[in-house]
């Protein structure tokens, strides 16, 4: 009895007695993954693009010529060495979009041929689609609508579908669950991948294919998130991809904003298209993400000219990065690109952290954390609030992941997650605590907070707490003799 006794008492402070922790929160302009601006990346290797706002998410288009270079033969190294490795060299922190293409007009004229051998570098696909036993026809233009010139596969062949399904599975093998990849891009049919052939009517990918390749990509991808270019059908219908809208923002929104070149007449416009064509996928955002690009000067400028109601767009429609071309391309607009840059994705401030006063390794200790997200969208990559127990040397002695799945706290919102955790094995005393939210997979950044104070490695610093022996150790030091 006295043994127990003595045990509800080493217990019962660490159950009753709680602290709450409620760090300021601030509006930094701050760098985190999976969010922000995106540069083009494609050709990085001939010369990367200045990063001007901090930017960690890089647009690159798979050449399907390059990647099989026989059939179901790959080149994945040769891939991610050409094309992924040089970015990674300048930036360690880069994620990645990547989006398979088959046929990207005006291959030469914009770099992405630089790496093939063996003659007609406008084709972006591999020979042997068109040589037996496959015999795929294929179709040379000069220009579609002033884009070209380029060599097209017939989108709507039986071998044709076959073989790209086969790579959509290979991609799958090779990247779904990869924490460097922030979106694949659902490519590879159409001018550029975005499964259109405007200019160039015949031949034009056919809603059989187009169902064929739609839902191989979301067999090949349950973990990675996805994106399309339009919210059409049978691009969109019956699944839940996000989009990329590359004429942002002209084709984003209805046409009330007063957006330069703004057309909402059909369904290349993002807005027309969640309302009359596939009403459904309006929720979309919630699972995977919204971006978008701007490639002409006077949508560019709208970025810095009409701030307010790009930052209301963003808002409205859930974008998370924005790019790869953009007026992020440019130097010299700090105030209106980082309220931008901060509005986009996810933006996670911790309100309140109630823990025991009193803690002891290897004993149940309960939590209350609440998170509030004011940015435009969910975070779609796995995130664990995790504490950190750091010495008087600054040697972190101990962390700690809660429970609580973030890609919950919606745009908004204030979510409190409670349960319990266990403090690993650290010796009795006095340590600083802090948080931030670590990255579930290997290989991936942790997420910085918008609360003060921040150390040097983006963990808020909460209060001291004191860690006492557990248990069990006091009970082996003797406490248990008569």
């Amino acid at each position: 009895m006295r043994r127990l006794s003595a045990l509800l008492a080493l217990v019962m402070p660490v159950v009753a007695m709680a602290t709450q922790y409620t760090p300021p929160v601030t509006q930094d302009d701050l760098d985190n993954p999976h969010k922000g601006f995106m540069l083009w990346g494609t050709t990085w290797s001939q010369g990367g693009a200045e990063n001007h706002y901090g930017a960690s998410i890089y647009h690159v288009y798979v050449p399907w010529r390059e990647l099989e270079t026989a059939d179901q033969v790959f080149d994945w190294a040769g891939f991610e060495q050409r094309h992924l490795q040089p970015i990674l060299n300048d930036d360690p922190q880069a994620t990645f979009v990547l989006r398979p293409v088959a046929d990207y007009p005006d291959s030469v004229g914009t770099g992405l041929s630089f790496y093939y051998t063996g003659g007609q570098p406008e084709r972006d696909y591999p020979l042997f689609l068109e040589q037996p036993p496959l015999n795929i026809p294929a179709f040379d233009y000069t220009s579609c609508d002033g884009d070209g010139p380029g060599r097209t596969p017939d989108w709507n062949n039986a071998a044709f579908a076959t073989q790209a399904r086969q790579l959509i599975v290979a991609l799958g093998q090779r990247y779904n669950g990869d924490p460097r990849i922030t979106a694949i891009q659902v490519g590879l049919l159409g001018l550029w991948g975005e499964w259109h052939q405007t200019g160039c009517p015949t031949p034009e990918p056919n809603d059989a294919v187009k169902r064929l390749v739609r839902d191989a990509y979301v067999t090949a991808f349950p973990q990675t998130r996805l994106q399309t270019r339009y919210a059409r059908d049978p691009d969109a219908v019956g699944v839940n991809f996000g989009f990329h809208e590359d004429y942002f923002p002209s084709f984003t929104a209805n046409c009330t904003f007063g957006f330069p070149s703004c057309d909402d007449s059909g369904d290349w416009n993002l807005e027309y298209g969640l309302a009359h064509v596939v009403p459904a996928a309006r929720q979309n955002w919630k699972e995977n993400p919204v971006s978008g690009e701007s490639p002409f000067t006077a949508q560019k400028n709208a970025w810095v000219n009409d701030t307010a109601d790009i930052l209301t767009v963003i808002r409205n429609y859930h974008f998370s990065f924005l790019g790869p071309a953009g007026k992020h391309e440019e130097a010299g607009f700090a105030t209106p690109l980082n309220s931008i840059k901060r509005t986009l994705g996810y933006d996670f401030a911790v309100n309140r952290l109630v823990i025991p006063d009193v803690l002891a390794a290897g004993m149940p200790l309960a939590f209350t954390l609440e998170v509030t997200n004011r940015g435009a969208a969910p975070v779609y990559h796995g995130f664990a609030p995790q504490l950190h127990f750091v010495d008087g040397g600054g040697v972190t002695r101990g962390t700690v992941s809660l429970t609580g799945d973030l890609r919950t706290v919606l745009p908004g919102s204030t979510t409190t997650f409670t349960g319990q955790f266990s403090l690993p094995a650290i010796a009795p005393g006095s340590y600083s605590l802090r948080i931030n939210l670590g990255a579930t997979a290997a290989g991936q950044r942790a997420i910085t907070l918008q609360n003060s104070p921040r150390d040097t490695s983006g963990r808020v610093t909460l209060g001291t707490v004191t860690v006492q022996a557990a248990p069990d150790r006091i009970f082996a030091s003797g406490f248990e003799s008569p």
